[in-house]
C-alpha cells in the first residue's frame, strides 16, 4: 500500500512585488499575492502574513486605495487565478497606460537549475504539483533541455507577462533562495532589448548588476528597479526571529523608520536607491542566530534602463507618524489563545495577550505572536485620543484529514492520524479549534506511516486528502528444479 504525498525541499520563499510611485491615483494597480498554506506542499510560515502586512500599509498610510489592489492568499491563489490577474492587469495597462504597478509574491518558488539543468519552472501557487497524482514526477524536459512543470508559474511566461505592462515605473522585488538569479534577470532585460554589462560594485553600489541598451537609451522607456534578496547562489528563508521573510522585514522596518521621523501632516517620498542603500544596512546590522543577515546572503539590484536613471525613482510614499504634541488612547487585546506576545509596529511590548495599552493617537500595526506553533497575525488598529477600544482575535483555525482511492470497489482501510503526535478524530468533519500555525501531521494506515508540517489559519479550513493505493502480492518464488540451469 502506498500514501502518495507531495513536498518541496530546499526551494524558496519567493517575494515580488513591482512598487513605483505608490501615491494612490486612478491609474494605479496592484496584485498581492501571498501563500502559507499549500494543497501538496510543506507550508511556510510568514508568506502569507508578509503580504498582509504590505497590503495593510499600502492602503491605511501609503495612499492606495483597496480597489486597486487584487489580494490572493492561500487557497484563492490558485494558478488559474494568478494567471488572470495579470493578464488582466497587461490588457488594462495596454488600454490606459500606468503609473504605478505594485505585484508581490510570497511563497515558495524554483531555485534556477535542476540536477545541472536550467528550469523554466519558477513561482509555486497554491495548487502547483512536485508528483503528479500517479506519483511520478511533474517535472519535464521541454525542447532545447529547459526543466519545467506545469503547476508552476514559469520564467518565460512571466517575463512576457512584466515586458508587456504599459507603465512609467517598475520595481520588482524579490526574497527568496537564489533570488538573483542572472538566468531570470539577464532574460528579463533582454526581453526589454537590454543585456548584463557588470555586476558588483562598493559603497552604494554594492551588489548593484548594471545593464545597458542595445542602442540609444530612450528616456521615456519604463524605469525598473529589481531588487532580489540574495545572490544566484545564496539561500534566503524567512525567519523565526524577524517572523517575515529578511527583505520583506527590512523593507517594512525602513518604511516604518520613516514614518516615525516625519511629521504626522507630511508625506515622504522613500526612493528605489534610498530603500536599497537603507536595506543594505539592515541587512548588516541586523543579526540572526548571532550572525548578520548579510553574512547568509546579500541584497541585489537591477536597474533598466541605467542605474542612474532609477537613483531618483519613487518607491512608495507614505504619511508620517511623529506627532507635534502626545495624543494616546488605550486598547485591549483578546486573543484565543491568550498566550500570544504582542508586538506594535514591529516592536515587542514584552506583554501577552490579554492586555490593554497605551498609544498614541493614530494607526498602528499590532502583530501577536504564538511561539509555540510560530504563527503571527497582524492587524491595523487606529488610536483616538482619549479613547478605549478592544479587538477580540481568534487564533484557532479548522483541519479535515480524508482519505479516498481511485478504485471504487476497495474498501478504505482505518485511517489514524495524530497532530503533534496526539491522536485526534478522522471522520470526514472539520477538527476545529486548532491553534493557528505550524503542526506536524502523522497518519497510519496498516503498517504505512506518513508524516508532514501543515499550516492552521484562522479563517481558512485546511482539508488534507491522502490516496491509498492497495499493491497487488508480490507472486512466491519458483523453487521448482526445472527451472534450475548452471
Amino acid at each position: 500500500m502506498k500514501i502518495i504525498a507531495a513536498y518541496l525541499s530546499l526551494f524558496f520563499l519567493g517575494v515580488f512585488f513591482f512598487c513605483p510611485n505608490a501615491v494612490a491615483q486612478n491609474n494605479n494597480k496592484a496584485i498581492l499575492i501571498g501563500i502559507s498554506q499549500y494543497a501538496d506542499i510543506d507550508g511556510l510560515r510568514y508568506a502569507d502574513e508578509d503580504v498582509r502586512m504590505l497590503h495593510a500599509m499600502l492602503t491605511n498610510y501609503a495612499g492606495y486605495r483597496s480597489a486597486d489592489i487584487v489580494l490572493l492568499l492561500n487557497s484563492e491563489a490558485t494558478k488559474q487565478r494568478i494567471i488572470n490577474a495579470i493578464m488582466d492587469l497587461v490588457r488594462q495597462s495596454q488600454k490606459k497606460p500606468l503609473d504605478h504597478v505594485m505585484f508581490m509574491f510570497a511563497g515558495h518558488g524554483l531555485p534556477p537549475n535542476i540536477k545541472s539543468s536550467t528550469s523554466n519552472a519558477f513561482l509555486a501557487p497554491y495548487d502547483a504539483q512536485i508528483v503528479t497524482p500517479n506519483g511520478k514526477s511533474a517535472f519535464y524536459k521541454e525542447s532545447g533541455g529547459l526543466i519545467n512543470n506545469e503547476t508552476f508559474i514559469n520564467k518565460a511566461w512571466l517575463i512576457k507577462q512584466l515586458s508587456d505592462v504599459q507603465a512609467k515605473e517598475i520595481v520588482l522585488i524579490l526574497d527568496s533562495c537564489y533570488s538573483g538569479a542572472k538566468n531570470f534577470g539577464a532574460l528579463f532585460a533582454e526581453n526589454l532589448g537590454f543585456t548584463v554589462e557588470l555586476e558588483g560594485g562598493s559603497g552604494e553600489q554594492r551588489g548593484v548588476v548594471i545593464v545597458q541598451k542595445k542602442s540609444a537609451v530612450d528616456l521615456s522607456q519604463t524605469k525598473i528597479a529589481f531588487i532580489a534578496s540574495s545572490n544566484e547562489n545564496q539561500p534566503s528563508a524567512e525567519y523565526a526571529e524577524l517572523k517575515h521573510g529578511a527583505l520583506s522585514y527590512c523593507i517594512f522596518e525602513y518604511i516604518n523608520t520613516v514614518r516615525k521621523n516625519t511629521d504626522v501632516s507630511d508625506m515622504r517620498e522613500i526612493t528605489v536607491s534610498g530603500m536599497y542603500s537603507n536595506v543594505t544596512k539592515l541587512f548588516d546590522q541586523v543579526e540572526v542566530r548571532g550572525a548578520s543577515l548579510s553574512s547568509r546572503h546579500q541584497p541585489v539590484l537591477f536597474a533598466i534602463p541605467s542605474y542612474d536613471t532609477i537613483i531618483g525613482m519613487k518607491f512608495v510614499s507614505v504619511n508620517g507618524n511623529k506627532k507635534p504634541r502626545i495624543k494616546t488612547g488605550t486598547i485591549e487585546i483578546i486573543s484565543d489563545p491568550e498566550n500570544a506576545e504582542v508586538s506594535i509596529d514591529g516592536v515587542s511590548t514584552g506583554k501577552r495577550s490579554n492586555c490593554s495599552l497605551e498609544l498614541t493617537e493614530g494607526k498602528h500595526m499590532v502583530s501577536l505572536f504564538l511561539r509555540e506553533t510560530n504563527y503571527m497575525y497582524s492587524l491595523m488598529v487606529d488610536i483616538k485620543d482619549g479613547q478605549h477600544q478592544q479587538e477580540t482575535i481568534s487564533l484557532r483555525g479548522a483541519l479535515a484529514v480524508e482519505s479516498f482511492s481511485d478504485n471504487p470497489s476497495m474498501k478504505l482501510p482505518k485511517l489514524k492520524a495524530y497532530l503533534d503526535n496526539q491522536e485526534v478524530e478522522v471522520s470526514g468533519k472539520q477538527m476545529k479549534n486548532i491553534i493557528a500555525g505550524t503542526h506536524s501531521l502523522k497518519v497510519l494506515v496498516e503498517n504505512v506511516e506518513k508524516t508532514r508540517q501543515i499550516e492552521i489559519r484562522p479563517r481558512s479550513p485546511l482539508l488534507v486528502r491522502y490516496k491509498i493505493i492497495r499493491e497487488a502480492p508480490k507472486p512466491p518464488p519458483n523453487n521448482n528444479a526445472d527451472n534450475v540451469s548452471f
